[in-house]
């Protein structure tokens, strides 16, 4: 993979910040090393996603199980909240009202009312999903990859960041019972990204067998993955494709091993926020 690291780039993207560049295979088992004493988190969350017809901008307040697995997200304009336990369905969320349509809702967490063309859904929800992907990204090719202590906002941080020439499109051909996001976890690359560029292709989990379209090369031509040094969360995470920046994720508030009720991950509970 060609590379092309542009350390002026970085100095004119936060001018006047010192820099000092780690070992990134150090930083990554950091981060894990944070990760695993961590039992629960809360977090705010504002997100930007270039969609086909607008961007689409928003922010959500999260409080995640990590062990078992539980998600209560609650949207930051509106109200309602979002309850996904993987113990009652894997496949589903409790979409839970504050308004109309005035009832609570069993969704698909794949489908068009729940998911549309949000880049991600209720099951990515806590940062690993993505990190993940970024980690595949750097055993495969570390060559690509520069990691550096920055302050951003005020805040000590290390940024994890790779840049490539080599993104491009490439034929797939799709074979029976294949979808969009099998494909687009097979090959580390975005699932919308996919859908936008195919006219053909419509949704995250319809059957693609038989179809050819596009797919690009790699997650993204630049990947932007800013970390607490303290804490070892992700603050900033940016994706950028040929067009541009494609997708960024901002938190703040981060909350750890906090004492919740035990009925938090339930309907009752939630409803009674609300």
């Amino acid at each position: 993979m060609k590379v092309r690291l542009l350390i002026p780039f970085i100095f004119l993207s936060f001018s006047g910040i010192s820099q000092e560049l780690v070992d990134c295979e150090k930083t990554f088992e950091y981060v894990y090393s944070k990760w695993e004493v961590i039992e629960n988190m809360q977090y705010h969350s504002k997100k930007f996603e270039r969609h086909i017809d607008q961007d689409d901008r928003a922010e959500f307040d999260f409080t995640i199980s990590r062990h078992p697995y539980k998600v209560a997200g609650r949207m930051a304009e509106k109200g309602h909240y979002i309850l996904y336990d993987p113990e009652v369905s894997e496949k589903e969320a409790m979409y839970i009202s504050n308004g109309f349509p005035f009832t609570n809702l069993m969704l698909d967490i794949q489908g068009k009312i729940f998911r549309g063309l949000n880049h991600y859904t209720i099951s990515d929800a806590g940062c690993e999903f993505i990190f993940g992907i970024i980690r595949r990204e750097y055993k495969r090719m570390p060559e690509s990859f520069q990691c550096s202590k920055v302050v951003r906002e005020g805040n000590e941080e290390i940024l994890i960041r790779a840049e490539t020439d080599e993104f491009h499109w490439k034929e797939y051909n799709a074979q029976k019972g294949e979808t969009v996001l099998s494909i687009a976890s097979k090959l580390s690359v975005s699932a919308y990204l996919i859908i936008e560029k195919n006219d053909h292709i419509h949704t995250y989990d319809e059957d693609c067998g038989g179809k050819t379209f596009q797919v690009p090369s790699h997650y993204g031509r630049i990947v932007e993955l800013f970390i607490d040094a303290d804490h070892g969360m992700p603050m900033r995470i940016a994706n950028y494709d040929e067009k541009g920046l494609y997708e960024s994720f901002d938190y703040t508030d981060y909350r750890f091993n906090v004492k919740l009720d035990p009925a938090y991950f339930t309907v009752d509970y939630l409803d009674s926020l609300n």
